[in-house]
């Protein structure tokens, strides 16, 4: 448990510096239009990715 508690603020930080880093690719029209061009798997990945709730339901202690 100590060692979750320990990384957990990390990999919290970590995982909203790339939501929004996904998001802003996503906002980006040519982005956008070149993957799903060229990587109809991708947009639907990275939609799910942009709106992640990066906050937990409140954690058992």
């Amino acid at each position: 448990m100590k060692s979750v508690e320990e990384t957990y603020g990390i990999a919290n930080l970590h995982l909203t510096v790339a939501r929004g880093y996904v998001a802003k690719l996503l906002a980006n029209t040519r982005i956008t239009r070149w993957l799903s061009y060229h990587r109809q798997e991708y947009p639907g990945e990275f939609q799910k990715i942009a709106e992640i709730d990066p906050q937990p339901e409140a954690l058992d202690a």
